[in-house]
C-alpha cells in the first residue's frame, strides 16, 4: 500500500497551498467565521481559484477542470478548510452529479460557470416534514407542458441567500405506490418570480434559510435525469463515488489550541494532568481522518469505491469534530464560554462558535444515525431494523 501522493498531486497541493497562503486573507477568514455566508472577499477568492482551474480539478479540461481525480478534490478541500476559506462549495458537488446525470446541454451551460466560480448552488432537499427521510419531500412540481409549476417549502438551505440556483428535489407524482418513485430533480434559478428566501439563524449564529415557492415556473430543460427519476439522481449525488473527508479546519484549530497552551497558558496543562492524553487522542483521530479520507478518494479514483466509504468517513469526521470541541471547552473552562468581543475570551472566542455549531455536523447531509444505517445495510449486509 502506497500512501504517497503522485508527483502531479503533490504539485497541485503545493500550488493550492501557496495560493491560499497569499490570497486567503483576514477579510476572507472574517467572512467565513461570521457564519453568514459568502461575502465579497470570499466570492473574489473563489473566482481567483476558478481562473486557475482549482475549484473542480477532477473535471475534464473542457469544463474548466484539470482532468485529475478525487484525490485532487480532497487536497483542495483540505487546503481550503485549513486556511479557513469559504466551504462547502455545493456548486462543485452538484457539478459532479451533472457529469454523470446531466445532459450535454446542461453540462455546457452550468459546468464552466461553476468551475470559474461564477455559478453557485444551494441544496434543496430538506422540508419541515422531510429531513433524514428525504423521500418524504412534498414540494409539488406540476407538469405544465414544457415547464413545471412549483409550490411548497424547503428549510435549512444554508447557501440560498447568496446562490444562483437551487438544486431542488420535488414531488411530481403524489400517487406513486412507493414515495421515492415520484420524485424529480430540478435546477431552479433563484431569481425566478414567486421565490421567497427568509433567514433562519441557528443558536451558533449560522445563517441558514427557509425557501418558499409560490407558482414558480421552471423549464423542463432544467430537469436532471428523468421525470419521477429523481431518486437515482440524489443517490448518485450522495453515494455515487466521492472524495474523502478532511481534517483541514479541525487541524488548524488543533494547532492553534496547542500553540496557545504551550506559549500562553502552560499553567493550564500543569494544573490538569489529563490534558496531554486528551490532546493526543484528538491528534490521533485527526491523523486517522486524513488516512480514511485519502483511502476513500483513492478507492474512487481506482473505481473501487462502495456506497459506504463516504458514510464511514462522514460519521468519523463529524463526530471527531464534536468530540474535539467538547475537549476544548473542558480545557478552557468557564473562559471558553465567553464570546468574541470580550477581552477575557481566549483566542477571540472562536472556539465558542465552533462548540455551538458542532452538533449541526452530526445532522447535516445525512445524520450520523442514517449514515450508520447505510454502513450496516449496504456495507455489512445486515437487515434493516
Amino acid at each position: 500500500m502506497d500512501f504517497e501522493l503522485t508527483p502531479e498531486e503533490k504539485a497541485f497541493q503545493k500550488e493550492v497551498r501557496e495560493f491560499l497562503d497569499k490570497e486567503c486573507n483576514e477579510n476572507v477568514i472574517a467572512e467565513t467565521e461570521s457564519m453568514l455566508g459568502e461575502g465579497p472577499y470570499s466570492k473574489e477568492l473563489i473566482k481567483k481559484m476558478g481562473a486557475r482551474n482549482m475549484l473542480a480539478p477532477r473535471w475534464p479540461e473542457e469544463y474548466g477542470g484539470r482532468g485529475m481525480g478525487f484525490m485532487a478534490e480532497t487536497i483542495k478541500v483540505h487546503e481550503l478548510t485549513y486556511h479557513r476559506g469559504p466551504f462547502p462549495l455545493d456548486g462543485v458537488e452538484i457539478g459532479n452529479t451533472l457529469l454523470v446525470c446531466g445532459t450535454e446541454e446542461q453540462k455546457k451551460k452550468f459546468l464552466p460557470g461553476i468551475a470559474r466560480g461564477e455559478i453557485e448552488f444551494a441544496l434543496g432537499y430538506t422540508e419541515p416534514n422531510a429531513g433524514s427521510d428525504v423521500a418524504s419531500v412534498q414540494l409539488r412540481a406540476v407538469d405544465n407542458g414544457d415547464e413545471f409549476i412549483l409550490n411548497g417549502q424547503k428549510i435549512y438551505n444554508t447557501e440560498a441567500h447568496f446562490s444562483d440556483y437551487h438544486w431542488l428535489l420535488t414531488r411530481t407524482d403524489p400517487t406513486a405506490e412507493k414515495k421515492h418513485r415520484g420524485l424529480t430533480m430540478l435546477m431552479v434559478d433563484l431569481k425566478s418570480p414567486g421565490i421567497t428566501i427568509r433567514p433562519l439563524v441557528t443558536s451558533a449564529g449560522l445563517r441558514t434559510n427557509e425557501v418558499f415557492y409560490e407558482d414558480v415556473h421552471v423549464p423542463k430543460a432544467n430537469m436532471v435525469g428523468e421525470k419521477n427519476g429523481g431518486w437515482a439522481v440524489i443517490m448518485s449525488a450522495l453515494y455515487g463515488g466521492m472524495g474523502g473527508g478532511s481534517s483541514g479546519a479541525s487541524r488548524f484549530h488543533f494547532e492553534t489550541l496547542t500553540k496557545y497552551l504551550l506559549e500562553e497558558k502552560p499553567e493550564i496543562v500543569a494544573d490538569n494532568p489529563w490534558i496531554p492524553d486528551a490532546m493526543a487522542d484528538i491528534d490521533i483521530k485527526l491523523h486517522l481522518l486524513d488516512v480514511m479520507g485519502f483511502r476513500a478518494s483513492s478507492m474512487s479514483d481506482l473505481g473501487l469505491s462502495t456506497p459506504y466509504d463516504g458514510p464511514v468517513s462522514h460519521v468519523f469526521a463529524n463526530e471527531s469534530r464534536r468530540d474535539f470541541c467538547n475537549v476544548v471547552m473542558q480545557i478552557l473552562g468557564p473562559y471558553g464560554q465567553l464570546a468574541e468581543g470580550s477581552k477575557w475570551a481566549p483566542l477571540r472566542g472562536v472556539f465558542l462558535r465552533q462548540y455551538m455549531d458542532s452538533p449541526r455536523w452530526t445532522i447535516v447531509h445525512g445524520s450520523s444515525e442514517i449514515q450508520r444505517l447505510v454502513i450496516a445495510t449496504r456495507g455489512l449486509g445486515l437487515p434493516r431494523k
